[in-house]
């Protein structure tokens, strides 16, 4: 299974850049890639870990999050 996280984030930004370009809404594309996203955290986690996630993304704050603050600052995942 290839996760190259850099390559799969570059081919979705020429994906929306040309959907952009032809037109769609910037705010509908972030719509139904949330929504595809939605769908595959609810198949391969289950209802319930989706809705704490989704819940922990809506609702909680980094003070939520127990993470070793002397690592680089990037996105933690």
């Amino acid at each position: 299974m290839k996760n190259d996280m850099k390559d799969m984030h570059k081919q979705l930004f020429i994906l929306v850049k040309l959907l952009t370009k032809d037109g769609h809404d910037p705010l509908a594309i972030a719509g139904c890639m949330l929504a595809g996203a939605v769908q595959i955290y609810q198949a391969e986690l289950g209802m319930e870990t989706t809705q704490d996630l989704l819940d922990q993304i809506a609702n909680g704050g980094d003070d939520d999050i127990d993470f070793d603050e002397s690592v680089d600052k990037e996105t933690i995942h």
